[in-house]
């Protein structure tokens, strides 16, 4: 009897370990510590990483560029980089920023939430720079009920357009580019 209560014991122990491991919140903080994202995808040889976390009904994400200019992730696109909700970061001497955008299904640029009447639904963020890299931070709402954003899900396929700027200019045009998936379980 008393080798099943210490197994009991045990495993409630891991269990509440583990529970509080997926619920404990990354520090946006624009740096990535030790098991702070369980879920990682890199692209371009390393040129571009996004590390994200789900908790509860919000997504956490650090994502990286070898550039000293501005790094975006483009969620959801439809028609090449088009019909995407975007998250541009970059870091200056004043401070970081990190907006809200959204390119139409023609992507012939894209434009600030904002001033397509959304919002910016960015409401925490940090960011730095090294020798080489960007480094940008944020959380939002996995569904933030602005039309101009993209659903984040749980599980499944998530498409992804990401860029990296050779200026903190987010509107100027990227040097690097690509298209990747993430896997979200």
């Amino acid at each position: 009897m008393e080798g099943i209560l210490k197994i009991l014991i045990l495993s409630l122990i891991l269990l509440l370990t583990f529970t509080f491991a997926q619920t404990q919140k990354p520090n946006i903080d624009g740096k990535l510590s030790p098991n702070e994202y369980p879920n990682y995808a890199s692209f371009s040889n390393g040129e571009f990483q996004i590390y994200w976390k789900i908790v509860g009904d919000e997504v956490y994400i650090l994502m990286t560029g070898k550039t000293k200019g501005y790094v975006a992730l483009g969620i959801d696109p439809k028609v090449k980089a088009g019909d995407a909700d975007y998250i541009i970061g970059y870091v200056t001497e004043k401070g970081t920023q990190v907006l809200d955008y959204y390119a139409p299904e023609k992507h012939f640029g894209h434009t600030q939430d904002e001033k397509l009447g959304g919002k910016n639904d960015i409401p925490e963020f940090s960011g730095r720079e090294d020798k080489e890299y960007t480094y940008i931070e944020f959380r939002r709402k996995l569904d933030t009920k602005d039309k101009y954003d993209k659903v984040f899900p749980k599980t499944g396929t998530l498409k992804i357009v990401w860029a990296l700027g050779s200026s903190d200019d987010p509107v100027s045009i990227h040097s690097k580019r690509g298209y990747g998936e993430l896997k979200i379980n």
